[in-house]
């Protein structure tokens, strides 16, 4: 994912912005795809994989059956993501990725916590969707601002920067 990023901004860099988007679509199938693979461990086998890390206690392992479960898919919004932002970020774009993270991390999940709390009582579950919906709204924002392609027109002088850093 984070591949994307380098590539994206290579391809930029030499002016073939067409090559940039379509390397960033296609580091995005791959994380899905390797996204998926884990998920379906932590939605088929839960129980077997909390067991290697020494939980047992009834308790602890229906909380993390619950967690591993939501994270199944949680795992395949948040590869997409993180790879449409890095590709963001590779072509210099970088406030949109900020700006995505703080309303897609911070905002969503916490409002929704408050919510909840307000209305109901917050349950360990009401916490894991919160993060699943941040994912989500984050990689629905990410996909969005990449796809506007205004990333393709940012420009960045280098040397121009540099002259005036030595003087």
């Amino acid at each position: 994912m984070g591949e994307a990023a380098a590539v994206a901004g290579q391809n930029l860099g030499a002016g073939r912005p067409g090559r940039a988007d379509a390397a960033v679509h296609m580091a995005a199938r791959f994380g899905l795809a390797g996204a998926a693979l884990i998920g379906c461990f932590f939605l088929f086998f839960p129980q077997q994989l909390l067991a290697v890390f020494g939980m047992r206690e009834p308790a602890v392992v229906e909380i993390g059956v619950q967690l591993l479960r939501v994270l199944s898919v949680s795992g395949l919004f948040i590869a997409v993501a993180l790879t449409y932002t890095g590709g963001l970020q590779g072509t210099v774009d970088t406030k949109s990725p900020l700006y995505i993270s703080i309303v897609s991390q911070i905002i969503v999940p916490l409002g929704i916590c408050f919510v909840v709390r307000q209305t109901s009582r917050l349950d360990p579950i009401d916490i894991w969707i919160a993060i699943l919906v941040g994912h989500a709204t984050r990689c629905a924002l990410s996909v969005i601002r990449f796809r506007q392609g205004k990333w393709r027109n940012i420009a960045v002088d280098i040397e121009q920067k540099a002259t005036k850093g030595a003087s």
